[in-house]
């Protein structure tokens, strides 16, 4: 009887429908759709080209499966996908970071006041599991000091201002080179303004990896 409820209780959930699962916390079918999301060449810089940005990449596009397990992540079932985050993607992880010789790990971070409704900081939490990973340093170099609008709210001319202030360089980055982590890029206003204050603070070279990219509204 122990035995059976401990299946019950620990057997892993797919981290897209939540059904019985496999070690990597996916089932089949969601396994085979999220394959299909996944970009032809991760360890490739994206086209996309950002300000103050040396090098953009991402490991799926923002549609369908990847799009679900990203939003399970943030509001309903962050574990399950943080214990498989390494069998997704630390192959293209470990390549980026040996490629441009990579010194810190940093994640985009998030207001407070985000944990109120969220309570998970994806980005954070992400950046923490790659770096134990890979032997990256660890970095939470950057606050966000001030709450702002969704930026998936504004047109593309108010994203600007809306960040304006809005992040603040706590952390020893001079000479360092830097990979930003985050869950999606679309625009890329976000780790452009963060990346700005960065080489304000001495910086080297700051690079971006996120899990998803929105190209359809990414203006690629």
């Amino acid at each position: 009887m122990v035995e059976f409820i401990r299946q019950i209780l620990f057997v892993p959930k797919c981290k897209r429908c939540f059904k019985p699962a496999d070690s990597k916390n996916l089932c089949s079918n969601c396994a085979r759709e999220l394959a299909k999301c996944r970009i032809s060449n991760p360890q490739l810089p994206l086209e996309k080209k950002m300000d103050f940005i040396s090098g953009t990449y991402a490991s799926y596009k923002y549609e369908d499966a990847a799009r679900d397990v990203i939003i399970s992540a943030k509001f309903r079932n962050p574990a399950a996908f943080i214990a498989s985050l390494l069998d997704d993607i630390s192959i293209d992880i470990k390549q980026i970071l040996a490629q441009n010789n990579i010194d810190i790990i940093v994640p985009v971070p998030s207001h407070k006041s985000k944990l109120y409704t969220q309570e998970f900081d994806l980005p954070d939490e992400m950046a923490k599991k790659l770096a134990k990973h890979t032997g990256a340093e660890y970095s939470y170099a950057v606050k966000k000091t001030r709450k702002t609008e969704k930026q998936h709210n504004l047109a593309r001319n108010k994203r600007k201002t809306n960040l304006v202030n809005a992040f603040e360089v706590t952390g020893n980055v001079a000479g360092k080179r830097i990979l930003l982590i985050d869950d999606v890029i679309t625009t890329g206003i976000t780790v452009s303004t963060i990346a700005a204050d960065l080489k304000l603070a001495g910086r080297d070279n700051v690079y971006v990896w996120a899990y998803t990219f929105n190209k359809e509204k990414g203006n690629t």
